[in-house]
């Protein structure tokens, strides 16, 4: 917590993403940023759990969402993701070739067929559904490729909850984003926050880089009850 202060103090005294950076400080950024990602994608299995805050101020007062996700990628076809909390109560499957999601509240869930692999299959649903959600990047394979920022800074190494992180910043498009990465050989995402106006999410992650799966881990199950429904495209 007293570091996100920290970052939005630096932010409300005007030290705001620059158009102008130094060579040297932007490859800096765009190194840091490119190896965590290689790191994730060369993992062909792994876990994590985020704490996601949503912070939405309207008219003076803040709102405050907390979702608790859990996340399971078997490479390359294999992902779950539960998230339960204020917003909403959802599991994802993709299962080779076999997308499902289930809303537990309401007890009702879609299936598509959809590519053989979680790359292809994330490109296919946001595309096709307009899908989006920040951890999607901690997900595929390639997004040390894929990653794009028009501004950047890099603020040095600082403490979080007593791990060494690169605290680095960039702009893309309207939302300026804030990551803190783990130093060393193995590098990953400890925590990261999105800013897009008077709304902010702080996201928390937890790593497990050698988990124990069973197949039973991506094959959806209907419970006694759910409903199956057709699932239409955003497009």
């Amino acid at each position: 917590m007293n570091l996100y202060k920290k970052a939005f103090s630096v932010i409300s005294l005007g030290l705001l993403l620059s158009s102008t950076n130094l060579l040297a400080q932007e490859k800096s950024v765009k190194s840091i940023v490119s190896n965590v990602y290689a790191q994730i994608g060369s993992m062909n299995k792994y876990a994590f759990t985020a704490v996601v805050i949503d912070n939405d101020t309207f008219e003076g007062e803040t709102v405050s969402y907390k979702q608790n996700v859990s996340v399971k990628i078997e490479r390359p076809g294999n992902l779950r993701v539960d998230t339960k909390g204020d917003v909403k109560n959802r599991s994802t499957y993709i299962n080779n070739g076999l997308f499902t999601m289930i809303d537990h509240d309401f007890s009702y869930y879609g299936q598509l067929k959809t590519p053989k692999t979680i790359d292809a299959t994330l490109d296919f649903i946001f595309d096709k559904f307009g899908i989006r959600t920040p951890l999607s990047t901690l997900m595929y394979s390639d997004m040390d490729k894929r990653i794009k920022f028009r501004t950047n800074k890099y603020f040095g190494t600082v403490d979080v909850a007593g791990v060494e992180c690169d605290y680095v910043a960039f702009k893309n498009n309207t939302k300026e984003i804030h990551v803190w990465i783990t130093t060393g050989e193995h590098a990953l995402v400890k925590t990261f926050s999105i800013i897009n106006g008077d709304t902010r999410i702080n996201t928390s992650l937890t790593w497990n880089t050698n988990p124990k799966f069973t197949d039973s881990d991506f094959i959806f199950k209907a419970p006694k009850g759910a409903e199956k429904i057709s699932i239409n495209s955003a497009n």
